[in-house]
C-alpha cells in the first residue's frame, strides 16, 4: 500500500511538473515531443523513466489538460501543449529547408569537404547511441578516444602536427614505392594499391594544404610542403616538406598551447545576447486552368533574430523578423531576388542556370543583412510570451549566428558571376551577399574591442580535423596497429571525439574540470582567413607582363591584394577577348573592394567547447550529448592571440549560464531522421530562440504572404510590373 502511495506522488509531481513546462513554452512553439519534455524536467532536476512519462501523458490526456499534435519537425511524430495553446499548424512552405540543411548541402562544395564524412556521421550516430543505451563504452575505438583524454589534452598541437606531416609522407612515399616494386603480375593488387595513394594523398592535402595553409611552390617561390601527383610520384618523385617553415605557418594558425584546456569563464558580462537563423521555402503557386506548364515554386527566404535581455534577475526575450508581406508588393521580380527575398516562378524557370548555389547566397543574404541591421541597431524588437515591451534596447554584445560565420557562396569566381555567366541574378547576389558580411564583419569584429563578439555555431561540421589527429595519436604513440589507416578514415567525427575527450577529462581530473562552475573544455583554436576559402589553391602569384611569378601574395599587405586584383581583372578581360570566359571582370578594383577587405582582415577561430559542469551528468547517468564547432569572427589585423582570448571569454561567459545552452529541438545527430530521438544536440538559448522566431514569424504571416505571392506572380504574368533593369 505504501509503495503504491510513494507511485501515486511520483506520478502527480511529474504532472504538475510537465504543466509548468508547457505553461512557459505553451505560446512559443507548436509542443513538444516526448524528447523535448525528458530535456525540460532534467534541467529541473527531475530524471523522468520514459514508462513514468507516457504514463503522466497519457493521464492528462484523459483529463483533457494536455492535446496531442502532430509535430512539424518530423513527421508521424507527436508533440503534446496546453489545449488551444502554440503557433499554428498551418505551414506555409510546401517544402520548408531549414538554414542547418542548406548549409549541409553546400559542405560538399567547401574546400575541406571529403565525401566519407556523410559516413562518419552516420557511424558517429550509431556508435554515440549504442554508448548511451548500454551506459558502457562497449564500441572499442570510443572507449580508446576517451582513455587517452589525459595525456592528448596536454600535448602541443603544434608539435603533433609536426609529426603527422613527418609520418604522412614518409607513409605517401612508402605506398608508393610498394607500388613501384609490384611485379607486373599483379595489376588487380597495384590498382587498388594506387587507387588508396589518390586517396591518402588527396586527404593528406586537405589537412595540410587547405586547412593549415602549408602552401606549395610555384614558379621560383618556394612554398612549405610540395606533394606531386600521383603518376609523379610513380615516377619517382618524392614529397618535399620545409619543416622550420611549417612551424611557423602553424604557430600563425594556432592558438592555444595544449590540445584541450580548462578554462574559467569570467562573469556574464553582457547585457543583451543575439542570435540569428534563416531558412528557404517553396511556395506552389497555382497555373491558371488549363495550363500545360509544370508547377514552379516560388521561392521565399527568411531569417529573424533573436534577443535575450538580462534584467536583474529576470531574462527577456525578443524577436525581430525581416518579412513583412506588404513589403513584397513594393518589389518587381528581379528587385526581389537580388535582395534576397523572393525568386518568382518566372525567374526560376527561365532565367535561373544555378539555382542551388543562388539559393544558398540568397539565404545568406537574408541572414547577413537580419545581423546588420542588429548591429546597427535598426532592428524592431517585439516581446515573446508576454514580456514587456522595450523602448530603448541594450546594446548588444554578443551576436551568435545559426551557422559558419564565413559566406557559403565566397570563391572570387562566384564574385564575378563568372561561375554562372548566363544567369543574370547569380553575381549581384553574391556581391550583395558578400557585401553584407562585410559590413556585419566591420562593424564587430573589424570594430575592436568597441564591436559585438560575432560567433558562430556550426551544428554539421564538413570537415573532422581533430578525429584524424586524435586517432593518428592512438595509432603512433599508443600503438594501435589496427588503426594503421584511421587518420586518413577517422571512424567517428569532431562532434563525437570532442564529446568523448571531454568526457574523459571530467573523469580523469575531475577537480581540474568541476573546480569552478565557470569551468569549460576548449580545445586549441585553428584560425582561417576568408582569402583560405576564397581562393585554390595557393599561394596566390603576382606575376610580370610575360607572365613569369615574381612573388607570391603576402596576405597581410593590403597594397598586394589590390595588385591581385588589378592582375586579375587584366587577365579576366583578356580571356573574355579570347572567348575562354564568358563575362568580363567587374570594372574598376572599387568593385571588389568589399571582396579585397575580407581576404586582408577576416578571420574566424575554430574550436571545440563545452561547460564542464554538464559532464557531471555524463558521469553520473550517462547523459551523453553533442555540442556544435564553434567559430569566432576575428580582425587578423589586430592581436589575434589577444583577440581571440577576450572573445573567446565573453562568448563562454555566456554558454556557462544555466540556460546558455540549451537542447536543439529541430537537430537530428547527423542529420538523419533514424537518430532523431537519440542524443541531443545543445546550442546557444538564443540561437533556438531564433529558429523558433522564424517558424513563428512564418506562421503568423502564412496566409498574408501566400495570399500576396499569388497576386503578385499574376501581376508578373499579366504584364503590370513593366521592365525591370538591374
Amino acid at each position: 500500500m505504501a509503495q503504491r502511495t510513494s507511485e501515486t506522488a511520483k506520478q502527480q509531481q511529474i504532472i504538475e511538473a510537465v504543466l509548468d513546462v508547457l505553461q512557459k513554452v505553451a505560446g512559443d512553439v507548436v509542443g513538444l515531443s516526448i524528447r523535448d519534455l525528458q530535456l525540460q524536467l532534467r534541467a529541473l532536476d527531475l530524471i523522468v523513466a520514459d514508462h513514468l512519462l507516457r504514463s503522466a501523458l497519457n493521464q492528462l490526456l484523459d483529463e483533457g489538460k494536455i492535446e496531442k499534435r502532430p509535430w512539424p519537425e518530423h513527421r508521424g511524430n507527436f508533440c503534446f501543449n496546453l489545449p488551444g495553446q502554440g503557433i499554428s499548424q498551418m505551414s506555409l512552405f510546401d517544402l520548408q529547408t531549414s538554414r542547418d540543411e542548406i548549409e549541409r548541402e553546400e559542405r560538399n562544395g567547401l574546400d575541406l569537404w571529403q565525401r566519407d564524412e556523410a559516413e562518419r556521421e552516420r557511424a558517429t550516430a550509431s556508435v554515440m547511441e549504442e554508448i548511451a543505451r548500454s551506459h558502457a563504452l562497449e564500441e572499442n575505438y570510443a572507449k580508446l578516444v576517451h582513455d587517452i583524454a589525459s595525456v592528448l589534452a596536454d600535448e602541443n598541437p603544434v608539435d603533433l602536427i609536426l609529426e603527422i606531416a613527418d609520418w604522412v609522407i614518409k607513409d605517401l612515399n612508402d605506398l608508393a614505392e610498394k607500388i613501384g616494386a609490384a611485379g607486373s603480375g599483379a595489376q588487380s593488387e597495384i590498382q587498388r594499391l594506387t587507387r588508396e595513394l589518390g586517396f591518402r594523398r588527396s586527404k593528406a592535402e586537405s589537412f595540410f594544404q587547405r586547412l593549415w595553409r602549408l602552401d606549395r611552390s610555384i614558379g621560383s617561390a618556394k612554398g612549405i610542403l610540395d606533394i606531386p601527383t600521383v603518376p609523379q610520384m610513380l615516377r619517382g618523385s618524392k614529397i618535399r616538406f620545409d619543416k622550420e617553415a611549417a612551424k611557423r605557418r602553424l604557430q600563425e594558425r594556432i592558438v592555444g598551447n595544449k590540445v584541450i584546456e580548462v578554462i574559467t569563464a569570467p562573469e556574464n558580462p553582457h547585457k543583451a545576447a543575439v542570435g540569428t537563423d534563416a531558412s528557404v521555402g517553396d511556395v506552389m503557386i497555382e497555373h491558371a486552368r488549363g495550363s500545360f506548364i509544370p508547377p514552379t515554386p516560388a521561392t521565399l527566404f527568411v531569417s529573424a533574430g533573436a534577443m535575450r535581455v538580462l534584467d536583474r534577475s529576470n531574462a527577456l526575450s525578443y524577436w525581430d523578423y525581416d518579412l513583412d508581406p506588404r513589403e513584397l508588393r513594393r518589389y518587381k521580380d528581379l528587385d526581389a531576388a537580388v535582395e534576397g527575398l523572393l525568386i518568382s516562378p518566372h525567374l526560376r524557370r527561365e532565367v535561373i542556370t544555378d539555382f542551388r548555389h543562388l539559393r544558398s547566397a540568397a539565404m545568406e543574404l537574408r541572414q547577413y543583412a537580419e545581423e546588420l541591421r542588429i548591429v546597427l541597431q535598426q532592428s524592431k524588437w517585439h516581446p515573446i510570451s508576454g514580456v514587456p515591451e522595450i523602448q530603448h534596447p541594450p546594446t548588444v554584445t554578443l551576436l551568435i549566428r545559426d551557422g559558419r560565420i564565413f559566406p557559403l557562396v565566397h570563391r572570387l569566381d562566384d564574385y564575378d558571376g563568372a561561375s554562372a555567366p548566363d544567369d543574370i541574378l547569380y553575381g549581384e547576389v553574391v556581391r550583395r551577399e558578400i557585401r553584407t558580411f562585410q559590413k556585419v564583419f566591420h562593424n564587430t569584429a573589424g570594430n575592436g574591442c568597441l564591436g559585438a563578439i560575432y560567433g558562430g555555431a556550426v551544428k554539421s561540421p564538413e570537415y573532422s580535423w581533430l578525429a584524424m589527429i586524435t586517432f593518428w595519436y592512438l595509432h603512433v604513440k599508443k600503438g594501435h596497429p589496427d588503426l594503421v589507416d584511421a587518420f586518413y578514415r577517422p571512424p567517428l567525427n569532431d562532434q563525437a571525439v570532442t564529446h568523448l575527450l571531454f568526457w574523459g577529462l571530467a573523469e580523469s581530473k575531475p577537480d581540474q574540470a568541476f573546480g569552478d562552475p565557470r569551468n569549460s573544455f576548449v580545445t586549441f583554436r585553428a584560425l582561417r582567413r576568408f582569402s583560405d576559402i576564397a581562393f585554390f589553391p595557393h599561394p596566390r602569384p603576382l606575376t610580370d607582363d610575360s607572365g613569369k611569378v615574381v612573388r607570391t601574395v603576402q596576405e597581410d599587405n593590403i597594397d598586394d591584394w589590390l595588385a591581385y586584383i588589378q592582375q586579375h581583372i587584366n587577365e579576366a578581360n583578356q580571356r573574355y577577348d579570347q572567348h575562354k570566359r564568358g563575362i568580363p571582370a567587374l570594372t574598376t578594383i572599387d568593385d571588389y573592394k568589399p571582396f579585397l577587405d575580407l581576404c586582408h582582415r577576416a578571420g574566424v577561430a575554430m574550436f571545440y567547447a563545452a561547460p564542464a559542469r554538464m559532464y557531471r551528468a555524463t558521469l553520473s547517468d550517462r547523459a551523453h550529448f553533442f555540442t556544435p564547432r564553434w567559430e569566432i569572427a576575428v580582425d587578423l589585423t589586430k592581436d589575434i592571440g589577444e583577440e581571440i582570448k577576450r572573445r573567446l571569454e565573453g562568448l563562454m561567459a555566456w554558454l556557462v549560464e544555466q540556460d546558455g545552452l540549451v537542447a536543439d529541438e529541430s537537430h537530428a545527430v547527423g542529420g538523419f531522421e533514424e537518430v532523431a530521438e537519440g542524443l541531443p544536440l545543445f546550442i546557444p538559448n538564443v540561437v533556438m530562440e531564433a529558429h523558433r522566431a522564424v517558424g513563428y514569424g512564418r506562421e503568423r504571416h502564412a496566409m498574408d504572404v501566400q495570399d500576396d505571392l499569388q497576386r503578385l506572380v499574376t501581376d508578373i504574368r499579366a504584364g503590370r510590373l513593366g521592365s525591370v533593369n538591374l
